[in-house]
């Protein structure tokens, strides 16, 4: 009875059918029909996001979530046309960078792929998990955020290979799927300062052909280039003009800034990264510990504003983590494939994409004010109330009746 009545969802799958195992005709799904079921349901879901409660609201069986979990899906270009469709209807700006971080996901349990030790911003501390690396497009105009993609980090790796490398594999892997028209947008890719390593950097700048912009440490060893004039003696021409101090800021170019800071900049060379970098440091005085933050990017043409305002931007890919964690069950996933792990982690994430692109285009202020848990219940209601209306809509006997509105009452309720 709940099958038949589920008239929303059911609308888009195929008049195709199999039989199951008992031998009962059931309806074929393809990819894009069971990709919108799936989004249907995991927005209308309340509780776990796992393949037994999909199947107490959905016309299909947990065996059968199970079976499309296992299969690939290109992620990549599925929210990369979340963005083009968000341009072509002017929701987002065109133009954008790539921010690049490391989702941590609680695991508890011994059998699940790659468990190991990974570092936790909410606790300040290494702690035995999951994690994923996670690509997202940003919006810096309107600081909206929309993951690309993510990948869970290994446990092991092969020897002579470190997780940064790992993770520069990644971003490479992403910027390839990309589309041409949002490729050619892409201004930089963006990451805190854990990314500034020589072995990131130098294969997002060398192999992507993108600038990197990020964060340096307050004791960075930097030189000053020589812009003197040529001796023209014999031997190699003289090409740094001492260290670069971070307390006397004489030989930096000084910008005022709007929040009484003051912002310097100079083009120099960095020795870990081993290239010419423009630095840009943030000053707020007026504490007894002057507060400074040390950016970089590895375009030196690039303004200094244009290089606080892209990494700035770079902080909103944090909010999709933090809702897909509570109210899209990023970190509820039961099972112990590796397939399943990542098809969950990106059906999470996509799902809060989509629904905060839906309120962007239908958004009344600005800026905008983004409540997953809202249309969660929202999604909700629509469901339950469109159930109601399919038993309205037909004429049924009164022990029919009786029997479908039993199985409305008992919409996802737990076998006792």
């Amino acid at each position: 009875m709940r099958r038949k009545a589920f008239s929303s969802v059911c609308a888009h799958q195929t008049n195709d059918s199999r039989p199951d195992s008992r031998g009962c005709p059931q309806p074929y799904w393809t990819p894009p029909h069971y990709l919108r079921l799936l989004l249907t349901l995991w927005l209308v879901l309340p509780g776990r996001h796992n393949f037994t409660n999909l199947a107490r609201y959905g016309p299909i069986s947990d065996r059968t979530h199970r079976s499309w979990a296992q299969k690939p899906v290109p992620w990549v270009q599925l929210n990369s046309t979340l963005v083009l469709q968000a341009q072509d209807q002017q929701t987002l700006r065109c133009g954008g960078i790539l921010g690049v971080d490391a989702v941590f996901i609680p695991k508890y349990g011994n059998h699940t792929p790659d468990l190991a030790s990974y570092w936790s911003g909410c606790q300040g501390q290494s702690v035995r998990g999951l994690e994923g690396t996670c690509v997202t497009w940003i919006d810096p105009a309107t600081h909206q955020p929309i993951p690309l993609s993510i990948t869970q980090t290994p446990a092991t790796l092969p020897v002579g290979q470190s997780r940064v490398d790992f993770y520069a594999t990644v971003t490479l892997n992403t910027i390839a799927q990309l589309p041409d028209q949002l490729k050619k947008q892409v201004q930089a890719v963006v990451g805190d300062a854990y990314y500034a390593k020589l072995n990131f950097v130098a294969r997002v700048v060398d192999e992507g052909q993108l600038p990197f912009i990020g964060k340096m440490r307050k004791d960075a060893n930097l030189k000053h280039l020589f812009t003197g004039p040529r001796t023209g003696k014999p031997g190699r021409p003289r090409q740094y003009d001492g260290k670069v101090s971070l307390c006397d800021f004489s030989r930096w170019d000084a910008i005022p800034w709007a929040d009484e800071s003051m912002v310097y900049t100079v083009v120099a060379y960095s020795v870990s990264l081993k290239r010419q970098v423009r630095v840009v440091t943030v000053v707020w005085p007026g504490s007894s510990s002057r507060r400074m933050e040390v950016l970089f990017s590895t375009s030196t043409t690039m303004t200094a504003a244009t290089i606080i305002a892209l990494y700035r931007a770079r902080f909103s890919m944090e909010f999709p983590f933090r809702d897909a964690k509570q109210f899209a069950g990023l970190s509820g996933c039961q099972s112990r494939q590796v397939e399943a792990l990542h098809s969950h982690w990106n059906m999470a994430l996509m799902a809060v994409s989509a629904t905060r692109l839906s309120q962007l285009k239908h958004q009344r202020a600005s800026p905008l004010v983004f409540s997953m848990e809202d249309e969660k219940r929202r999604a909700y209601n629509a469901f339950f109330a469109e159930r109601i209306l399919s038993i309205l809509t037909q004429e049924q006997t009164e022990q029919k009746c009786e029997d479908l509105l039993a199985d409305l009452l008992s919409l996802g309720v737990k076998a006792a």
